[in-house]
């Protein structure tokens, strides 16, 4: 009489079988998750991208022709570049939606910090040092700024009025996850 039952051959195949389909869910599973963190990556470095644009955007259209002083009273000029920092500019438009006692203007200064680009922004447009940083984008390798003068593109801006603005600039950054990034920018009501 024969017994009703699985043999220890039929067992272990059965394991073998349940093996392999636990470790092929387990590969998938962790396929997913880091195609997920990938995915996050990407959506995080294209909306940094999307942030730089639009506030380099927004500062260059906004660029004012006042000059500022700093807390020793000397002037500088509305804009200013390769003195220690890329640029530096007054712009307008600068939201005061909790009524301060401070002027619609404000001077910005964008600099690379290491492999960092760093905006800073001025609490008050004169006398006082750029504070309210904010890192726009990080990995950059190298930073190049050309400027317009309305003759030609310069690396360098050499206006001799304080009030003068340049007619557009060029922002190019490059690093080994951001590539070449080309901005090219009209400034103020130009």
């Amino acid at each position: 009489m024969r017994q009703a039952g699985f043999t220890l051959i039929e067992l272990m195949v059965g394991l073998l079988i349940f093996g392999l389909m636990a470790s092929a869910g387990t590969a998938l599973l962790a396929g997913s998750v880091e195609a997920g963190s990938q995915a996050r990556q990407l959506a995080d470095g294209t909306g940094a991208r999307t942030r730089l644009q639009a506030l380099l955007a927004a500062d260059c259209a906004q660029a004012a022709p006042r000059p500022w002083r700093d807390g020793e009273g000397r002037v500088h000029a509305a804009f200013a570049a390769g003195d220690g920092s890329l640029f530096t500019l007054v712009r307008r438009g600068w939201s005061n939606a909790g009524g301060a006692p401070r002027a619609s203007l404000q001077r910005v200064e964008w600099r690379l910090d290491g492999a960092r680009l760093v905006r800073r922004g001025a609490a008050m447009l004169d006398g006082s040092d750029a504070g309210n940083e904010a890192v726009l984008i990080e990995g950059v390798r190298s930073a190049r700024l050309r400027i317009h003068d309305g003759q030609g593109w310069r690396e360098r801006w050499e206006a001799t009025d304080p009030m003068a603005l340049p007619r557009a600039v060029e922002l190019t950054l490059e690093g080994p996850q951001l590539g070449t990034l080309r901005h090219v920018l009209l400034m103020g009501p130009a």
